[in-house]
């Protein structure tokens, strides 16, 4: 019965959702990938063509279920390019890497459909007549509703008898035996298991909408999944923006708790954690080799390919404000950097971003510090699990704590990593020479913290220092809204304001651009997606500099103005 009520619920979402995304490129001529403009970011076609359909080892779907599936509620192919406008994913031209027209991020490998990191790192905005496309930046791609159209079509399928004889038909072809239709039968009825399981166990009361995702808490709980224990699994309800990628490789840490070191092996485990939450296959049991070397976790994850990407965005150049947009007042920018230098440039510092040695050592600002809201950084500390098969292991799979019957969820992550970097010992050894070529320390020492922001830490990270947001260099931000992690501020303007004066709530869901308060259009239209600063997760409170906080001279609107000016040139 439960399943009953899922499913009429999900339908009803499909049905009511209109996106606003597909209806702003109603003329299908303006999807023409010929007509995009193309920022200089320091990739060529052929590097950009290459990532955005490179296979990590994601496995979502059978191809051939996915692309034969009509959509829920007509006969028209879930998988048309129009239709997949709605979810945000963008199209792409058929090329070599992508024979099938696909929207960028996504993926064929082993007759799978999968999704790669270009799904939610790569952006769009629309400004007058012109769509922009942005390498890296920050997607507008709203990955559940996704999700929940794929249990949607296969539902119905099942349930309508003519709808699933032309899915047969389509995957099978004219002539076919029983044999071969109860096969494909069983299969598709084991894939929608999967699929609602996997809604099921990452269902949330608040509602990501564009642009956003807990990738933390689906990491997490598939980690719990594969614990073998029924029900184990947390809401993963602390979602955040899909950060620009552009100077990743060039931070000592990542991700926006600042969780992720880059020495060592820590690139290459920090992608294969990404693999894990979104759709890697990895069987949790040690393979041995010769019958006594462990050969740690096998899995579908494409170790060499993740370094490959992980050069290749270590390539990749930061957007300058297009010369189409209106022009920068640069007198009024002049005012703006030295309010930069007193305010700012402490925690967001300076960089060269062409600069190919450069290096960032990363800022970070307690909770209670920056006063943003709390509850992605907390959770991914804090979620905790049952083991199952992982009880009395190692932490890291070899080293590390002996985990007992219940532990934090992201020990158990840390396990499985270390069992997919032990099954890829040469691609491990070459990413810790990765990392020595990129020039990152792997000294350990404890964090070192003045006025609330951490300026000095070693590979080993406390829980003291995971309470923390990152602060990176701010060159590019003008592609980056919304801001702050949660995606809770429309725009630049909005973010040097006081709290108290920001929006409570806002639209978003398409990629029209504001070049004056430096943000996307905050619209209402069909399929757009309100999003709400009072719900859980949502607030956008905090990173009050400026504003009279922390006992500074609050910002005339002048200067709040001449300071958006200038962060429109980083």
């Amino acid at each position: 019965m439960k399943y009953i009520n899922h499913f009429i619920s999900i339908v009803s979402v499909i049905l009511l959702t209109a996106s606003a995304l597909a209806s702003e490129i109603q003329d299908k001529q303006s999807m023409a990938i010929d007509e995009l403009v193309y920022l200089e970011q320091n990739w060529s076609d052929a590097d950009r063509d290459w990532f955005y359909f490179i296979d990590q080892g994601s496995r979502l779907i059978p191809y051939r279920i996915f692309k034969s599936l009509e959509q829920a509620d007509n006969e028209k192919l879930l998988s048309d390019a129009y239709n997949l406008l709605r979810f945000g994913f963008l199209s792409a031209n058929k090329s070599k890497n992508n024979p099938d027209g696909l929207p960028v991020g996504f993926t064929i490998a082993d007759d799978y459909l999968g999704l790669n990191c270009a799904a939610c790192h790569t952006q769009q905005l629309k400004y007058e007549d012109k769509f922009i496309r942005v390498d890296g930046g920050q997607s507008m791609m709203d990955l559940p509703m996704f999700l929940t159209a794929i249990e949607a079509s296969m539902q119905t399928t099942v349930d309508d008898e003519n709808k699933y004889k032309r899915f047969e038909k389509r995957v099978l072809g004219e002539k076919y035996t029983n044999k071969d239709s109860l096969e494909l039968k069983n299969e598709f009825q084991n894939y929608l298991v999967v699929r609602r399981d996997n809604n099921h166990r990452n269902k949330t009361d608040v509602a990501y909408g564009y642009s956003r995702l807990d990738a933390f808490g689906a990491i997490l709980n598939k980690g719990l999944l594969l614990t073998g224990v029924k029900d184990n699994f947390n809401s993963p309800d602390a979602p955040t923006s899909y950060p620009y990628i552009w100077d990743t490789p060039q931070h000592d840490y990542v991700e926006w708790d600042g969780s992720q070191s880059n020495a060592d092996i820590g690139a290459l485990a920090r992608n294969v954690g990404e693999v894990i939450g979104v759709f890697g296959d990895v069987e949790p049991v040690t393979k041995k080799w010769l019958y006594f070397i462990d050969g740690g976790y096998p899995s579908s994850i494409q170790a060499k390919n993740l370094r490959d990407m992980e050069k290749k965005v270590a390539s990749l150049h930061s957007p300058l404000w297009p010369a189409f947009f209106p022009k920068i007042d640069q007198a009024k920018a002049k005012i703006g950097r030295a309010l930069y230098e007193n305010h700012c440039l402490s925690c967001h510092q300076d960089i060269d971003r062409t600069d190919p040695d450069r290096k960032i050592k990363t800022r970070m600002s307690t909770l209670n510090a920056v006063q943003t809201d709390p509850w992605m950084a907390k959770i991914a500390i804090f979620q905790r699990g049952k083991t199952g098969i992982f009880s009395g292991k190692p932490r890291f799979y070899s080293v590390g704590e002996i985990m007992g019957e219940e532990e934090p969820a992201l020990y158990i992550v840390n396990n499985i990593m270390g069992g997919v970097l032990t099954n890829n010992p040469i691609q491990s050894l070459l990413a810790i020479r990765d990392s020595g070529q990129m020039g990152h320390p792997d000294e350990v020492h404890p964090p070192k913290f003045v006025d609330g922001v951490i300026i000095e830490r070693g590979q080993e990270v406390s829980e003291k220092a995971l309470l923390a947001y990152k602060a990176r260099p701010l060159n590019g931000v003008w592609t980056g809204g919304p801001f702050l992690h949660n995606g809770s501020v429309p725009n630049l303007y909005e973010l040097l304001l006081p709290a108290s004066q920001r929006t409570k709530s806002f639209y978003i869901g398409s990629w029209e651009f504001d070049p004056v308060k430096v943000g996307y259009v905050d619209e209402e239209r069909a399929g757009s997606f309100l999003f709400d600063t009072r719900l859980k997760g949502n607030s956008n409170a905090g990173h009050e500099y400026g504003t009279g906080d922390y006992g500074t001279v609050p910002f005339t609107d002048e200067e709040i103005w001449a300071l958006v000016e200038y962060m429109k040139s980083l």
